[in-house]
C-alpha cells in the first residue's frame, strides 16, 4: 500500500532523505536506491512510498516515488556529476579547507590603501613625539585579533560570546586594522551585514579624522 508524504529534507550528494507521512508519524528515512522516476527528488517534493517491513529497523522507504506517471530513468540512483562552476567550487572548497582568504591580492592592497592615511598620521606625530597613538592602534588591533579568534572559537563549541559593542569600541578607540584582518583570517562577522555596515562606518570616520589632519589643516578637529 502507497502511502503519501513530504520530502522535508534531501541530500543529494549522500542520497538520501527523509519524508514526514501525511497521515502523522514518525519522519520516513528514503534511500535514493528506493527512488523511482525521471528525475532526482527535491526537498519539498510530495512522493509515494511503501514502508519496508523488515523488523526493529527505524522507518525506512523500501520504494518511494513523485506522484504521476512517469517513466524510470536509472540514472537518478547514480551519484551526480558535480560538473556545474567546478572552477568557482573548487576555489571555494580550497579557500575553505585551507583557511586561506579569497582575492587575497586584492583584499592585501585594499588593506594597505585604508592604512595609508593613518600610517601617515600617527608618523607624524611619532615624529613630534608623540608614539601613543601608533602604540594604540598597534595593541589595540591586537586585541581585537584576539578577541575575534577567541569569539569565532566560541561561535562554534557554543559559548558566551564576546558583545559585538565591546568589538566595535575596540574598533572605534584604533583596533579597526587588526579586526579587519581576523575578519578574514577567521572567516568572522563576514556575512552579518548590520554588523558590517557599522564596521566600515568605523574605518570611514577614521579615514575622515586623517584626512582633516594630514591635507586640510585639522579645520574640523576641535583639538
Amino acid at each position: 500500500m502507497e502511502l503519501r508524504g513530504t520530502l522535508k529534507s534531501w541530500n543529494d550528494e549522500k542520497g538520501f532523505g527523509f519524508i514526514v507521512p501525511q497521515a502523522g508519524g514518525s519522519q520516513v528515512f528514503v534511500h535514493v536506491s528506493a527512488m523511482r522516476g525521471e528525475r532526482r527528488p527535491r526537498p519539498g517534493d510530495t512522493v509515494l512510498y511503501t514502508m519496508s517491513s523488515e523488523p526493529g529497523e527505524r522507518p525506512r522507504a523500501s520504494h518511494a516515488r513523485l506522484p504521476g506517471l512517469s517513466l524510470d530513468d536509472p540514472a537518478i540512483r547514480q551519484k551526480p556529476r558535480d560538473t556545474a562552476r567546478p572552477a568557482t567550487r573548487h576555489s571555494a572548497s580550497s579557500a575553505r579547507t585551507t583557511g586561506r582568504p579569497l582575492h587575497l591580492p586584492l583584499k592585501l592592497t585594499l588593506f594597505a590603501l585604508l592604512c595609508l592615511l593613518p600610517a601617515g598620521g600617527v608618523a607624524q606625530l611619532a615624529w613630534h613625539g608623540s608614539f601613543w597613538p601608533a602604540a594604540a592602534y598597534l595593541l589595540l588591533s591586537v586585541l581585537a585579533f584576539l578577541l575575534y579568534g577567541i569569539d569565532k572559537r566560541r561561535a562554534l563549541s557554543g559559548g558566551r560570546r564576546t558583545p559585538e559593542n565591546t568589538l566595535h569600541l575596540i574598533e572605534l578607540l584604533g583596533g579597526w586594522p587588526g579586526a579587519l584582518i581576523a575578519q578574514q583570517a577567521f572567516r568572522h562577522k563576514t556575512r552579518k551585514l548590520s554588523y558590517q555596515l557599522f564596521f566600515w562606518l568605523i574605518v570611514l570616520l577614521h579615514q575622515a579624522f586623517w584626512i582633516d589632519w594630514l591635507l586640510l589643516g585639522r579645520r574640523f578637529i576641535p583639538f
